[in-house]
């Protein structure tokens, strides 16, 4: 929340040129579902618009009374449902636009909305804007972390690429050679991948700058039930493998029964 209060702040003397006030608000426009969605793939981290208010509210409250950074009511916030859409989805943002409110973007839960829109805000531009700021706490592949093509775009959360400088770290400090991913992986039609195989794709790119070696892994889907026996399998199977030994006979053994979740290379 406070990192919120600071970017609020920054709106004040960045976003506008004219004093922040009622008659000039800051407008904000909060880009969410309106209601839980089934759809882990679209939304991997359960962000609705009755989720997100009462922390934006907080905010507003501590920006006009507690800290005084702006005058009380001048902050205009509009949330609009994106319907975890990739074509409505950006649509609401540019709709507030047509209007002249819109000064800034809080929000999105579906990365195929929010790197659209991410992208094109730095160019909308007029007499009282600079481009158009973006904060989401989404959107931490390393693909997005490109500041040329997304100027605009702050992510509250730490992006994935933090978490593969830490596990190079690691690597570095034991000496590591050898490793195996074991992770949460469920398909849909929406997206290919979701956030784990995402992640793991980010650390595994920053971990073959340091090292030479053939990287297995094992999905399961934790939605679905799993038992302690497939568990187990996946442990041993990936234990071998770590070794570096009996790989082949792994591969083939009938301890470890052939599924989806088998061990591929990359």
């Amino acid at each position: 929340m406070q990192r919120l209060l600071l970017l609020l702040l920054a709106f004040k003397n960045v976003v506008s040129f004219k004093p922040v006030s009622v008659i000039h608000p800051v407008h904000i426009i909060v880009p969410l579902p309106l209601e839980d969605d089934t759809e882990e793939l679209k939304n991997p981290f359960g962000l609705t618009i009755l989720k997100v208010r009462p922390v934006i509210d907080l905010a507003l409250d501590d920006a006009y009374r507690k800290f005084q950074y702006v005058p009380p009511d001048s902050m205009a916030v509009t949330y609009r449902d994106s319907r975890l859409s990739d074509a409505h989805g950006p649509n609401v943002a540019i709709q507030q636009l047509v209007k002249n409110r819109l000064d800034c973007i809080i929000g999105y839960a579906f990365v195929y909305a929010l790197a659209p829109v991410a992208r094109m805000c730095p160019y909308w531009q007029d007499d009282d804007s600079n481009g158009i700021p973006v904060i989401t706490p989404i959107g931490l592949t390393m693909n997005l972390d490109n500041k040329m093509e997304y100027q605009t775009l702050t992510r509250i959360s730490g992006p994935y690429k933090v978490v593969a400088q830490s596990v190079v770290a690691l690597f570095r400090y034991h000496q590591w050679t050898r490793h195996v991913f074991l992770f949460h992986h469920v398909k849909g039609s929406a997206m290919a991948v979701g956030e784990c195989f995402l992640l793991m794709a980010s650390i595994q790119v920053t971990v073959k700058q340091i090292i030479t070696m053939e990287h297995n892994f094992f999905t399961f889907n934790q939605n679905e039930q799993v038992n302690r026996s497939q568990f187990k399998n996946y442990l041993k199977q990936s234990s071998f493998l770590g070794k570096g030994s009996a790989c082949t006979r792994v591969r083939t053994s009938p301890a470890f029964p052939t599924q989806a979740s088998a061990p591929v290379r990359a």
